[in-house]
């Protein structure tokens, strides 16, 4: 493949949009199984961090902005790496 800023753009946008979908779907539930729990308990401070839990979401932990960030981050991050991966070796 030869270097292009598009492709570059396209495996960045591929990798943060695939890490925030497994972040807000399979780490969710594997973090949160039973959401209503967080009704009567607080939430600690790691999970304080990454979930918020308002009365918009009816005190249901839901994903915050400083998850969206992060998640984007490292998925653009690990498709940037894929990119130059793929690059090398062409």
């Amino acid at each position: 493949m030869r270097k292009s800023k598009t492709s570059k753009w396209i495996f960045i946008s591929i990798g943060g949009i695939v890490v925030v979908l497994i972040s807000f779907t399979l780490i969710y539930s594997l973090l949160i199984p039973d959401a209503c729990y967080y009704h009567t308990h607080e939430m600690n401070s790691l999970m304080s961090f990454f979930y918020s839990a308002g009365p918009a979401s009816n005190g249901h932990p839901e994903p915050n902005i400083l998850n969206l960030i992060l998640s984007l981050s490292i998925g653009g991050v690990i498709g940037y790496r894929i990119y130059e991966n793929i690059d090398k070796e062409n």
